[in-house]
């Protein structure tokens, strides 16, 4: 059970509920900016982005990379839907730049070739980003 002044994260993924634990903050990025979310948060739902997840727990700091989601605010709960989660530490640089140049290289014919080139390089430029930090 969450005490009223704290809150839980659960972070799943299609393959696993890769997180479940209680949390004291928790920041991370929607389709179009950045959201933070305290103990005694109104109820919301939105799309998530690609990017860092960071929270605070009694194991300290911890920072993940998500791509893209769902998210869902009840009560002390905060839920994250997300196609793929992985620690910080976990990202591959040379795969990260990999991925980039491989969007680069893609010559989108419509929206929808448009919208992935868009998205590809906006993930792996993220990966590279937080590899740095």
């Amino acid at each position: 059970m969450v005490a009223p002044a704290e809150l839980r994260l659960v972070v799943v993924t299609p393959e696993t509920t890769l997180l479940d634990e209680v949390v004291r903050s928790i920041q991370f990025p929607l389709f179009d900016g950045q959201m933070g979310v305290l103990p005694g948060r109104a109820p919301a739902i939105g799309r998530l982005g690609a990017g860092e997840l960071s929270f605070e727990s009694g194991q300290g700091e911890r920072r993940y990379f998500i791509d893209g989601g769902f998210l869902q605010i009840k009560g002390p709960v905060v839920t994250l839907l997300t196609n793929r989660a992985f620690p910080v530490e976990q990202i591959d640089a040379a795969a990260a730049q990999a991925e980039y140049d491989a969007a680069m290289q893609m010559k989108p014919t419509d929206d929808a070739g448009f919208e992935l080139k868009q998205k590809s390089l906006e993930r792996a430029r993220k990966m590279l980003a937080l590899k740095r930090v």
